[in-house]
């Protein structure tokens, strides 16, 4: 009964000790994942910069589409049909005055050697001034007459060998002359003016007649590409015929928003950048900005909650690949910098004392420390700021966000973003 008591009295106290060590056990494994818990909680990590200089840039990014500077719509009001077609589209037109197409003036110059032939009968053939001058001519003679005697008579009343009443007759027919004749040089004076105007009409119609014919050669009025052939042969050659543009002189028609546009002024630079000239960047300058914002077909300011001001951007650069049409991205650019250590926008905050600081990381006994560091701040763009200050060279990383750390964590660090 003794033995059975000892017994029973061992085994109590094995399973005790092996409770106890179990206890033991879970405690330790708690422990030490509290401990590794702590330990990863400020070893987080974090991204970050590291510095080194650049260029930094302020812009304002729009689209726009590429047109030339130069660019000529070819009308003509003539309706005779067109004869020949001497371009093409694509073609160069070398000089200002190249021929472009003929119209067929066959009926015009027709017309004109009749108008001609009308003048040249007309010359010295018009028979109501050739009655006029003639009429004077009468008058003329028959005033020569009656003055000569109602001289004569003047004389012979006084000798008396005529009556009175034969005196006071001829003294009638001379004044009655002086008023015939007097209507014959007015009578001619106006048939010179008619004749004159008529002369001057014919004239004017045979020059109207010679410009058509002159105009019927369509030329090109200026230098540039042929973009454009509406013209055909056979159909009517008035209307827009052709178009011709400077391809070699670009301008991009562009809209700023109402918010950017009091920072756009003229004379600033411009990126340029196209699907189809792949990753070239070029060279622009911002050269006319409209007083006023875009209006509708009634000329009237469109008025919506995004009002936009029409921009026009030269092209600098020549060679470009890019054609008229084409589609553009472009970047005004408002500021720039160079040679200066940018952060990102939240990687700079401000201390207890109101000073701008960043967080950066230091390398102390093979742990990364985070510490603060005071700095100036300079331009800022819409991811981006310039800071300068002690402390700050090529190489030193920056925490990207200031929000996310405090001096004196312990962090890992991985390839910045």
């Amino acid at each position: 009964m003794q033995r059975r008591k000892t017994l029973m009295e061992i085994k109590k106290r094995k399973k005790t000790f092996i409770f106890i060590s179990l206890v033991l056990v879970v405690a330790v494994i708690l422990v030490v994942t509290a401990i590794k818990a702590r330990e990863s909680s400020s070893a987080g990590s974090v991204p970050y910069t590291v510095l080194s200089r650049t260029e930094l840039v302020n812009s304002i990014s729009v689209s726009g589409m590429v047109e030339s500077v130069n660019a000529k719509n070819v009308y003509s009001t003539l309706t005779y049909p067109v004869k020949e077609i001497y371009v093409n589209v694509g073609d160069q037109v070398a000089a200002a005055g190249d021929m472009l197409a003929k119209l067929d003036t066959a009926s015009l110059e027709l017309d004109i050697a009749q108008q001609k032939t009308r003048m040249l009968n007309n010359n010295g053939l018009n028979l109501e001034l050739v009655n006029a001058e003639a009429a004077l001519k009468t008058a003329e003679i028959d005033l020569q007459t009656k003055m000569t005697t109602y001289e004569n008579n003047k004389i012979f009343f006084e000798a008396g060998y005529i009556s009175e009443q034969e005196l006071s007759q001829s003294e009638t027919n001379y004044m009655l002359a002086v008023t015939t004749y007097d209507k014959a040089v007015s009578s001619l004076k106006a048939t010179k003016i008619k004749a004159e105007q008529e002369n001057d009409s014919q004239r004017i119609s045979l020059q109207k007649l010679e410009k058509n014919l002159a105009d019927s050669w369509i030329k090109a009025p200026i230098d540039g590409t042929v973009t454009a052939v509406y013209a055909k042969v056979g159909s009517p050659g008035s209307g827009l015929l052709f178009v011709i543009e400077d391809t070699e002189n670009l301008i991009i028609t562009t809209y700023v928003k109402e918010y950017d546009v009091g920072q756009v002024h003229q004379g600033q630079m411009v990126t340029i950048r196209s699907d189809a000239t792949g990753d070239a960047v070029l060279n622009g300058e911002v050269v006319k900005i409209a007083p006023t914002s875009t209006k509708n077909a009634a000329g009237a300011p469109i008025t919506s909650s995004t009002v936009d001001f029409e921009t026009k951007i030269a092209v600098l650069d020549h060679d470009t690949g890019l054609k008229i049409g084409m589609n553009t991205r472009l970047n005004i650019i408002l500021e720039k910098k160079a040679d200066v250590y940018a952060v990102p926008y939240d990687a700079v905050t401000v201390n207890a004392d109101g000073q701008s600081i960043v967080y950066v990381i230091a390398d102390e006994h093979g742990k990364h420390i985070v510490k603060e560091l005071v700095v100036e701040t300079g331009m800022e763009t819409d991811f981006y700021t310039e800071v300068s200050g002690e402390g700050l060279s090529d190489g030193v990383m920056v925490v990207n966000n200031a929000t996310s750390v405090k001096p004196g964590d312990v962090v890992n660090i991985h390839t910045a973003s």
